[in-house]
Protein backbone atom coordinates (compact mmCIF):
# COMPACT_ATOMS: atom_id res chain seq x y z
CA UNK A 1 0.00 0.00 0.00
CA UNK A 2 1.40 3.60 -0.80
CA UNK A 3 3.18 5.18 2.29
CA UNK A 4 1.51 8.46 1.60
CA UNK A 5 -2.28 7.06 2.43
CA UNK A 6 -1.06 5.61 5.37
CA UNK A 7 0.90 8.47 6.09
CA UNK A 8 -2.37 10.83 5.26
CA UNK A 9 -4.42 8.41 7.90
CA UNK A 10 -1.71 8.64 10.33
CA UNK A 11 -2.09 12.69 10.34
CA UNK A 12 -5.79 12.48 9.99
CA UNK A 13 -5.50 10.13 13.45
CA UNK A 14 -3.16 13.07 15.29
CA UNK A 15 -5.49 15.74 14.60
CA UNK A 16 -8.44 13.44 15.62
CA UNK A 17 -7.59 13.00 19.33
CA UNK A 18 -6.04 16.69 19.49
CA UNK A 19 -2.52 15.33 20.45
CA UNK A 20 -3.61 12.94 22.88
CA UNK A 21 -0.93 10.24 21.22
CA UNK A 22 1.87 13.01 21.86
CA UNK A 23 0.95 14.31 25.00
CA UNK A 24 -1.19 11.57 27.23
CA UNK A 25 0.27 8.51 26.73
CA UNK A 26 3.68 9.54 25.34
CA UNK A 27 5.75 7.19 23.45
CA UNK A 28 3.30 3.92 24.79
CA UNK A 29 1.34 4.22 21.50
CA UNK A 30 1.62 6.13 18.22
CA UNK A 31 -1.19 7.39 15.78
CA UNK A 32 1.23 5.53 13.13
CA UNK A 33 0.50 2.25 14.71
CA UNK A 34 -2.83 2.22 14.51
CA UNK A 35 -3.06 4.06 10.86
CA UNK A 36 -0.48 0.94 9.99
CA UNK A 37 -2.16 -2.02 11.45
CA UNK A 38 -5.27 -1.02 10.09
CA UNK A 39 -3.66 -0.45 6.52
CA UNK A 40 -2.12 -3.90 7.35
CA UNK A 41 -5.43 -5.55 7.93
CA UNK A 42 -6.95 -4.29 4.80
CA UNK A 43 -4.28 -5.07 2.91
CA UNK A 44 -4.07 -8.96 4.10
CA UNK A 45 -7.91 -9.08 4.17
CA UNK A 46 -8.99 -7.71 1.16
CA UNK A 47 -11.01 -10.36 -1.24
CA UNK A 48 -9.93 -11.06 -4.81
CA UNK A 49 -11.88 -9.28 -7.58
CA UNK A 50 -14.34 -9.99 -10.40
CA UNK A 51 -13.04 -10.29 -13.65
CA UNK A 52 -15.42 -7.50 -15.35
CA UNK A 53 -13.65 -5.45 -11.85
CA UNK A 54 -10.52 -7.13 -10.95
CA UNK A 55 -9.50 -4.48 -8.05
CA UNK A 56 -9.28 -6.45 -4.87
CA UNK A 57 -12.81 -5.91 -2.22
CA UNK A 58 -11.60 -4.25 0.81
CA UNK A 59 -12.69 -5.68 3.90
CA UNK A 60 -15.16 -3.20 5.65
CA UNK A 61 -15.14 -4.02 9.34
CA UNK A 62 -12.32 -3.62 11.42
CA UNK A 63 -11.91 -3.94 15.39
CA UNK A 64 -9.24 -2.71 17.01
CA UNK A 65 -8.34 -4.35 20.14
CA UNK A 66 -6.75 -1.97 22.75
CA UNK A 67 -5.56 -1.94 26.49
CA UNK A 68 -8.51 -0.56 28.52
CA UNK A 69 -7.07 2.59 29.79
CA UNK A 70 -6.06 3.28 26.39
CA UNK A 71 -9.13 2.76 24.72
CA UNK A 72 -11.12 4.76 27.23
CA UNK A 73 -8.63 7.78 27.59
CA UNK A 74 -9.02 7.56 23.59
CA UNK A 75 -12.80 7.54 23.75
CA UNK A 76 -12.87 10.21 26.35
CA UNK A 77 -11.05 12.31 24.00
CA UNK A 78 -12.99 11.72 21.33
CA UNK A 79 -16.32 9.92 21.82
CA UNK A 80 -17.01 9.55 18.24
CA UNK A 81 -13.91 8.24 17.45
CA UNK A 82 -15.25 4.63 15.87
CA UNK A 83 -17.72 7.02 13.37
CA UNK A 84 -14.13 9.26 11.86
CA UNK A 85 -12.42 6.30 11.86
CA UNK A 86 -14.76 4.52 9.69
CA UNK A 87 -14.69 7.58 7.38
CA UNK A 88 -10.90 7.74 6.80
CA UNK A 89 -10.72 3.81 6.09
CA UNK A 90 -13.23 4.81 3.36
CA UNK A 91 -10.78 7.45 1.65
CA UNK A 92 -8.20 5.22 2.49
CA UNK A 93 -9.48 2.47 0.74
CA UNK A 94 -10.59 4.22 -2.32
CA UNK A 95 -7.58 6.00 -2.65
CA UNK A 96 -5.55 2.87 -2.77
CA UNK A 97 -7.15 1.29 -5.52
CA UNK A 98 -9.73 -1.06 -3.66
CA UNK A 99 -13.16 -1.62 -3.84
CA UNK A 100 -15.97 -1.08 -1.07
CA UNK A 101 -19.09 -3.45 -1.03
CA UNK A 102 -20.20 -1.97 2.10
CA UNK A 103 -19.20 1.63 3.92
CA UNK A 104 -16.32 0.36 6.78
CA UNK A 105 -17.14 0.05 10.38
CA UNK A 106 -14.67 0.36 13.10
CA UNK A 107 -15.27 -0.84 16.65
CA UNK A 108 -12.46 -0.18 19.50
CA UNK A 109 -12.32 -3.23 22.05
CA UNK A 110 -10.08 -4.10 24.82
CA UNK A 111 -8.65 -6.44 25.99
CA UNK A 112 -6.67 -7.18 29.48
CA UNK A 113 -3.43 -8.82 28.49
CA UNK A 114 -2.01 -5.70 26.29
CA UNK A 115 0.15 -3.75 27.16
CA UNK A 116 -0.45 0.30 26.94
CA UNK A 117 1.83 -0.09 24.31
CA UNK A 118 -0.34 -3.30 22.93
CA UNK A 119 -2.29 -3.09 19.56
CA UNK A 120 -4.43 -5.80 17.81
CA UNK A 121 -6.12 -4.93 14.34
CA UNK A 122 -8.51 -7.51 12.83
CA UNK A 123 -10.19 -6.93 9.67
CA UNK A 124 -13.66 -8.91 8.11
CA UNK A 125 -15.76 -8.26 5.45
CA UNK A 126 -20.03 -7.92 6.38
CA UNK A 127 -22.21 -10.28 4.82
CA UNK A 128 -25.35 -8.63 4.31
CA UNK A 129 -27.88 -11.21 2.53
CA UNK A 130 -31.17 -9.33 3.40
CA UNK A 131 -30.53 -6.15 4.27
CA UNK A 132 -32.83 -3.86 5.66
CA UNK A 133 -31.93 -1.29 3.41
CA UNK A 134 -32.42 -0.78 -0.21
CA UNK A 135 -30.14 -0.20 -2.41
CA UNK A 136 -30.81 1.87 -5.70
CA UNK A 137 -29.75 0.39 -8.34
CA UNK A 138 -27.35 2.25 -10.89
CA UNK A 139 -28.83 3.68 -14.04
CA UNK A 140 -25.87 4.47 -16.61
CA UNK A 141 -24.98 8.14 -16.87
CA UNK A 142 -25.30 9.24 -20.28
CA UNK A 143 -23.37 11.12 -22.30
CA UNK A 144 -21.30 9.32 -25.25
CA UNK A 145 -18.53 11.24 -25.10
CA UNK A 146 -17.92 13.53 -21.87
CA UNK A 147 -15.69 11.68 -19.39
CA UNK A 148 -17.93 11.03 -15.86
CA UNK A 149 -16.75 9.80 -12.08
CA UNK A 150 -16.46 5.98 -12.25
CA UNK A 151 -19.77 4.43 -10.16
CA UNK A 152 -20.32 7.63 -7.74
CA UNK A 153 -21.81 7.18 -5.11
CA UNK A 154 -23.45 8.78 -1.44
CA UNK A 155 -23.71 6.99 1.62
CA UNK A 156 -26.34 8.19 3.42
CA UNK A 157 -25.04 7.84 7.74
CA UNK A 158 -23.47 4.47 6.74
CA UNK A 159 -26.53 2.60 5.76
CA UNK A 160 -28.30 3.87 2.37
CA UNK A 161 -26.36 4.13 -0.82
CA UNK A 162 -27.75 6.53 -3.13
CA UNK A 163 -26.14 6.40 -7.06
CA UNK A 164 -25.45 9.50 -8.50
CA UNK A 165 -27.21 9.37 -11.90
CA UNK A 166 -27.83 13.11 -13.11
CA UNK A 167 -25.82 15.78 -14.17
CA UNK A 168 -28.15 18.32 -11.35
CA UNK A 169 -28.74 16.74 -8.30
CA UNK A 170 -30.49 19.11 -5.40
CA UNK A 171 -30.49 17.53 -1.78
CA UNK A 172 -32.59 18.73 1.03
CA UNK A 173 -35.67 18.21 3.58
CA UNK A 174 -37.88 19.26 0.81
CA UNK A 175 -40.24 16.08 -0.96
CA UNK A 176 -39.44 17.24 -4.61
CA UNK A 177 -35.40 17.24 -4.21
CA UNK A 178 -33.86 14.11 -5.92
CA UNK A 179 -32.46 13.16 -2.49
CA UNK A 180 -34.72 13.72 1.05
CA UNK A 181 -33.22 14.05 3.89
CA UNK A 182 -35.60 13.32 6.59
CA UNK A 183 -33.56 15.56 9.31
CA UNK A 184 -35.32 18.58 10.99
CA UNK A 185 -31.79 20.57 11.34
CA UNK A 186 -31.36 20.12 6.96
CA UNK A 187 -32.75 23.06 5.23
CA UNK A 188 -35.64 22.43 2.41
CA UNK A 189 -33.40 23.14 -0.46
CA UNK A 190 -29.85 22.58 1.02
CA UNK A 191 -27.16 21.74 -1.73
CA UNK A 192 -26.88 21.15 -4.74
CA UNK A 193 -24.13 18.27 -6.63
CA UNK A 194 -24.00 19.17 -10.07
CA UNK A 195 -21.78 17.62 -12.98
CA UNK A 196 -19.62 20.10 -14.75
CA UNK A 197 -16.37 19.01 -16.82
CA UNK A 198 -16.33 15.43 -15.85
CA UNK A 199 -16.34 16.04 -11.61
CA UNK A 200 -19.15 16.62 -9.49
CA UNK A 201 -19.40 20.04 -7.88
CA UNK A 202 -21.12 20.57 -4.11
CA UNK A 203 -22.63 24.06 -3.83
CA UNK A 204 -24.99 24.89 -0.36
CA UNK A 205 -28.02 26.74 -1.41
CA UNK A 206 -27.76 29.24 1.17
CA UNK A 207 -28.58 26.64 4.09
CA UNK A 208 -29.71 27.60 7.33
CA UNK A 209 -26.98 25.82 8.93
CA UNK A 210 -24.65 25.84 6.12
CA UNK A 211 -22.93 22.43 4.32
CA UNK A 212 -19.28 21.18 5.95
CA UNK A 213 -17.00 19.19 3.71
CA UNK A 214 -14.55 17.03 6.16
CA UNK A 215 -15.37 19.90 8.60
CA UNK A 216 -14.73 22.82 6.73
CA UNK A 217 -17.61 24.78 6.19
CA UNK A 218 -18.17 25.77 1.94
CA UNK A 219 -19.74 27.36 -0.04
CA UNK A 220 -18.59 25.22 -3.39
CA UNK A 221 -16.56 22.46 -2.93
CA UNK A 222 -15.08 19.46 -5.95
CA UNK A 223 -15.76 16.70 -4.68
CA UNK A 224 -12.99 13.85 -4.30
CA UNK A 225 -13.82 10.16 -3.36
CA UNK A 226 -13.77 10.01 0.87
CA UNK A 227 -15.14 13.45 1.05
CA UNK A 228 -17.27 13.56 4.07
CA UNK A 229 -20.03 16.19 4.02
CA UNK A 230 -22.30 17.04 7.06
CA UNK A 231 -25.60 18.95 6.82
CA UNK A 232 -27.21 19.29 10.14
CA UNK A 233 -27.51 16.02 11.73
CA UNK A 234 -26.68 13.78 8.67
CA UNK A 235 -23.43 12.84 7.19
CA UNK A 236 -23.42 11.64 3.58
CA UNK A 237 -19.75 9.98 2.52
CA UNK A 238 -18.91 10.73 -1.63
CA UNK A 239 -17.09 7.49 -3.24
CA UNK A 240 -16.67 6.89 -6.79
CA UNK A 241 -14.23 4.15 -8.13
CA UNK A 242 -10.89 5.03 -9.58
CA UNK A 243 -10.70 3.65 -12.99
CA UNK A 244 -8.48 0.90 -14.13
CA UNK A 245 -5.42 1.38 -15.17
CA UNK A 246 -4.13 -0.25 -18.70
CA UNK A 247 -1.86 -3.03 -16.03
CA UNK A 248 -5.39 -3.87 -13.93
CA UNK A 249 -7.05 -4.55 -17.11
CA UNK A 250 -4.56 -6.81 -18.50
CA UNK A 251 -4.22 -4.63 -21.58
CA UNK A 252 -0.91 -3.51 -23.19
CA UNK A 253 -0.39 -0.89 -25.30
CA UNK A 254 0.01 -1.32 -29.21
CA UNK A 255 3.51 -2.26 -30.60
CA UNK A 256 4.94 0.46 -32.68
CA UNK A 257 4.24 0.08 -36.36
CA UNK A 258 6.78 -0.88 -38.54
CA UNK A 259 8.78 1.68 -40.62
CA UNK A 260 9.42 1.54 -44.08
Amino acid sequence: MNDQHVARLEAKLERLVEGAFAHLFGKQIRAQDIAVQLARAMEDNAESGTPSDPRPIAPDHYTIFLNPAIQQQLLQRQPALSTHLGEHMTELATSSGYRLNHLPTVDLETETTLSTAGLIVKADHTRKKHSTTAVMQRVEIKPANMETPHNPQLWLNGQQVIPLVDELINIGRSRDNQIVIDDKSVSRYHLQIRLRFGRYTLFDTQSRGGTYVNDVLIKEHNLQSGDVIRIGSTRLVYTEDHPMSDSQTGASAPADEPSG
